[in-house]
């Protein structure tokens, strides 16, 4: 791989994953305040997403882009040995990353996810996606087909 794809299928990658993430974040809360009996208007979930994007970059996008450049490392050495598996590696990476980096940051704050849309089995599963969804974006990018 030429560092010049890395770099640029792990800035992808993380883009992509901390967008993913966040509006799966919003999503997530805004269900259930729907649930709550809250009704909330398109034009109002849209600018919800955009808040929440631009909140979360400065943590919890440093956060997703460690836990990606972790995975994707592991990924990188385990697709050698486990051959098998190379082509859905690093999709399998970044989801993995994402559920530790969540379930570490719930262990440290007493076993409640400080990201409120992670806090269900199903907001959980779409951090995750976001993860997997990144590592397709930096398969993409950054491995050479042969």
């Amino acid at each position: 791989m030429a560092i010049g794809r890395i770099v640029l299928g792990y800035a992808a990658a993380a883009i992509v994953g901390v967008a993913l993430a966040s509006a799966f974040h919003t999503q997530m809360v805004i269900q259930a305040l729907g649930e709550a009996g809250a009704v909330i208007s398109l034009d109002r979930r849209l600018s919800m997403t955009l808040d929440d994007l631009v909140g979360l970059i400065p943590q919890f996008g440093a956060v997703i882009a460690i836990a990606l450049a972790i995975g994707f490392l592991v990924a990188a050495g385990l697709k050698r040995v486990l051959t098998p598996l190379a082509p859905i590696a690093y999709p399998l990476a970044g989801a993995a990353a994402i559920g530790v980096a969540l379930t570490a940051m719930a262990m440290a704050f007493d076993g409640i996810s400080p990201l409120a849309g992670a806090r269900t089995t199903a907001g959980f599963g779409l951090q995750c996606l976001a993860g997997a969804i990144s590592g397709l974006v930096f398969s993409a990018l950054a491995v050479r087909r042969k």
